[in-house]
């Protein structure tokens, strides 16, 4: 029976999302970590710092629409190709122009993977865990920021041996996750969509509230999704990865592994309470928290240089906020769409966030520190906005909702 192939797999399914949101900002860490490898003119660096989310988009474009047509599982297998030349490209780069080639492959993989992990991790559980297990999946990103930072970090001077350790550890988890997505079944979700199992099989897969539920139109979710993810990747990358490169390159790598520990710490209790918390007051209260934090590291931005204690503390208070306020809009942006187009519309939604990133990040690198947070706050007043309308005029989509909740949509 497919229902009980696919309810034992639960734990397998946890296992091959985790790992693979693990690899993914493993990757897009590396490319920020990567701008010490070779020498790079501080006019070039912008370059690098767009490079990975141009790519990222690129791949996430590619792959919605490709895993709404042939599946979620048979979508995962390409990017392992991908990452398996990017790697071998990336431990070869000798220059710039190498680098950056290496470094879009293994975006174009990131990119496509984390779309079809988004929404196929809603898709494989059942609703009584669903908002848990997608919010502890996401934030394995954290861990993986964690682990290309501390190879960073560790006390291994030769660049070639740096580039060996993180394109090696690549290959190796490339080879556990093609083991073990030989063994995950299709999404019961996009099997029934595509006719291939009956509406009227018992799959076990409404388990929670069955309610259904009239989404607002779909222009105004489209907006919505675009406008709170272009807010969270456009404010971190500007206070995690662009800020140490731009201003304090001896902090780059602490300011990667500092934000990754503190989120993926803080992103495990709030990930076990996803299910009972209401999805629209957690964004609306994260987002509020991550513009005040970021209010305040501008405010005291001066003194924070001469006395670092202050920095570190409202950076970690930063990353807490920053990171509940990812793990929901990646959550609500990946969910409320109906199922035979779930990959076309998140891969929508990202390319709007990524793309309206893009020049953000790029003309900050022209700016003086204090207009530099000032446009991050900026950003992040905007998620706020966006978070708000959608708590005022929005749907609940947790606390044990179904995504079949919405599947009359046409």
């Amino acid at each position: 029976m497919i229902s009980e192939k696919w309810n034992e797999a639960h734990a397998l399914f946890f296992t091959v999302f985790s790992i693979s949101t693990t690899i993914e900002a493993y990757v897009y860490s590396i490319a920020y970590i990567a701008s010490n490898w070779v020498s790079v003119p501080r006019a070039l660096i912008a370059l690098l710092s767009v490079w990975p989310p141009l790519w990222l988009l690129i791949g996430g474009a590619i792959m919605g629409p490709i895993s709404d047509t042939i599946g979620r599982r048979r979508s995962l297998y390409l990017s392992l190709i991908m990452y398996v030349v990017g790697s071998l490209s990336l431990i070869l780069s000798i220059n710039y122009a190498f680098l950056l080639f290496s470094i879009a492959i293994l975006m174009l993989a990131v990119g496509g993977e984390y779309n079809t992990v988004m929404v196929s991790s809603h898709e494989y559980f059942p609703s009584s865990v669903r908002s848990r297990a997608v919010y502890l999946i996401l934030n394995f990103t954290n861990f993986g920021g964690v682990l290309a930072a501390a190879l960073a970090l560790a006390n291994i001077t030769s660049v070639t041996l740096q580039k060996l350790a993180l394109g090696l550890t690549i290959l190796v988890i490339i080879l556990v996750l093609y083991l073990l997505r030989s063994l995950i079944p299709e999404s019961p979700y996009w099997l029934r969509t595509r006719k291939v199992i009956p509406e009227d099989q018992g799959l076990n897969l409404e388990e929670g509230n069955r309610k259904t539920i009239r989404l607002p139109p779909l222009p105004i979710r489209v907006v919505i999704g675009g406008l709170i993810g272009w807010s969270y990747t456009a404010g971190f990358t500007l206070m995690v990865l662009t800020f140490g490169p731009y201003y304090f390159p001896s902090l780059t790598n602490w300011l990667i592994f500092t934000f990754s520990v503190v989120s993926f710490i803080s992103g495990i209790p709030v990930s076990m309470f996803a299910d009972r918390v209401s999805r629209k007051l957690l964004l609306l209260v994260s987002s509020l928290g991550s513009l005040v934090t970021s209010v305040l590291i501008l405010s005291l931005i001066s003194g924070l240089v001469n006395n670092q204690y202050i920095f570190w503390v409202l950076f970690v208070l930063f990353s807490i906020l920053v990171n509940t306020y990812f793990l929901t809009e990646d959550t609500l942006k990946s969910e409320y769409w109906v199922t035979r187009r779930r990959g076309s519309y998140t891969a929508a939604v990202r390319v709007m966030s990524l793309g309206g990133s893009i020049p953000v990040i790029f003309l900050s690198s022209y700016l003086p520190v204090s207009l530099y947070l000032a446009l991050a706050v900026t950003i992040f007043g905007v998620g706020f906005v966006a978070s708000l309308v959608w708590y005022l005029i929005g749907v609940e989509t947790g606390k044990g909702i179904s995504i079949s909740a919405w599947e009359h949509e046409k």
